[in-house]
């Protein structure tokens, strides 16, 4: 199908094998032909300097195994009104980091393409939101949790939430609502407890872990989370705190407390929080998920002998 673009107008077929070398993105045959000739066209596919990537869809032949080439060239197969969805629009969010082998896109409900192994389409019976991220267009950040959730693993499921509000794309209010609205989708009540967790101040999986499992008894009710302070100009967020005793527990996931410069950060912080007398309770990934009842028993003793 055509979709055309405009293009830089290289006249000659060096000019030509340059623009597909120097753009990682698809094309038509159109788009390249308004851009040099069809003969020249037809000479570098021939010498496999322009791939082939869908039926009447090209790219230059370095970038063909790339994600970008492939996602932008299932959007100009599936037509004007695709978009990306599922995993491989979390990955353009960021809200994952590995790109998807299958590319999944939504397209109107009416419109029926017959899509190869690597794509996967998603019809939908109602107009969603969409925007432009790079040269790709993606359903909103809200959209994008709530259908790729549940086609992730259960091991990846955990921080993607978190990591969706975290960069500001959404919120826990937004998610909620926008999940009111869509009639179906996968793995929907563990979701609707994930955007929970989040809204009563959990901020990755293992604070989650914390909230509803380790610490969800009604003797640590008094913990306030995600609790802001401020020592010596500086702000500090707490993942639990309990003002009677004035003890922070934090719960340290292996992803940003496990380097030297990470430890020697956290050193930094529950010092500085020491000097206005919070003391700090260090608890690991593992033992939070491994030694839970480990973890009440510590912080129990600590809020003793602090009281």
């Amino acid at each position: 199908m055509t979709h055309l673009r405009p293009l830089p107008a290289p006249d000659t077929g060096a000019a030509l094998v340059d623009l597909l070398t120097r753009e990682p993105r698809a094309y038509t045959l159109d788009e390249l032909a308004s851009a040099s000739s069809p003969r020249k066209v037809r000479a570098a596919i021939a010498r496999g300097e322009a791939s082939r990537i869908l039926p009447g869809v090209y790219a230059g032949a370095v970038h063909r195994a790339s994600f970008a080439v492939r996602a932008d060239a299932a959007l100009l197969w599936a037509g004007p009104n695709a978009a990306l969805c599922g995993i491989a629009a979390m990955f353009v969010w960021g809200f994952v980091t590995e790109p998807p082998e299958t590319i999944e896109v939504a397209v109107p409900h009416h419109e029926k393409p017959h899509p190869p192994s690597w794509i996967r389409v998603r019809r939908m019976s109602w107009r969603p939101p969409t925007v432009r991220r790079g040269r790709l267009t993606v359903l909103s950040a809200d959209l994008t949790v709530i259908f790729g959730y549940g086609s992730l693993p259960r091991r990846d499921r955990g921080d993607v939430v978190f990591r969706a509000i975290r960069t500001g794309a959404t919120s826990a209010g937004a998610l909620a609502d926008t999940l009111a609205r869509v009639p179906r989708c996968a793995a929907r009540r563990e979701l609707a407890r994930r955007i929970d967790s989040a809204a009563r101040g959990a901020e990755s999986f293992l604070e989650e872990q914390g909230l509803r499992t380790v610490f969800a008894s009604a003797e640590f009710g008094r913990f306030l989370r995600q609790h802001r302070v401020w020592v010596d100009g500086v702000s500090f967020r707490l993942d639990m705190y309990d003002p009677v005793t004035m003890t922070a527990v934090e719960l340290d996931g292996d992803e940003n407390h496990s380097s030297p410069p990470d430890r020697k950060r956290d050193i930094a912080r529950d010092a500085m929080l020491a000097t206005v007398g919070i003391l700090t309770v260090r608890l690991s990934y593992g033992d939070v998920m491994e030694r839970p009842a480990w973890c009440r028993e510590t912080v129990r003793e600590v809020l003793r002998s602090r009281a």
